[in-house]
């Protein structure tokens, strides 16, 4: 059994404030390997993961906003921004799923945001992201 305490999240948010990207990452899997991979991730403030997709065919992957709010914009294959919204507290919406494919940014919005973020693994390092040539 895991149990993810007020402790452990309040370090996660430490460890974000401290990070040059805003934000720091909880392992809830225990091996790359594993068939379905799972974090937690911790953003502050400022926080922002730039465009990207998941070229490959089982590399979908959801995220559940626990805390706080992060802003999602969806690009055409162009650059343009296709939609934007809002995901967390206090908006319509506290749970994306991407495609392989879609090309996307997520930004923390509030002080602070809890995610968690669900996949299907193994996680491959040198096949995570691809960067669209704009």
């Amino acid at each position: 059994m895991k149990l993810i305490d007020r402790t452990i999240l309040s370090d996660l948010f430490s460890n974000a404030s401290l990070s040059e990207r805003l934000r720091s990452h909880l392992l809830l899997h225990t091996s790359h390997n594993d068939k379905v991979q799972r974090l937690l991730i911790g953003l502050v403030k400022g926080s922002y993961v730039e465009p990207h997709f998941h070229e490959l065919s089982h590399q979908w992957e959801m995220f559940i906003v626990m805390e706080g709010v992060i802003e999602v914009c969806l690009y055409n294959e162009f650059g343009e921004v296709k939609r934007k919204f809002m995901v967390g507290e206090n908006t319509n919406c506290s749970v994306v799923e991407f495609s392989p494919g879609d090309i996307h940014s997520v930004e923390c919005i509030s002080e602070k945001a809890l995610m968690m973020e669900v996949k299907e693994g193994p996680f491959d390092s040198n096949n995570a992201k691809s960067f669209p040539r704009w």
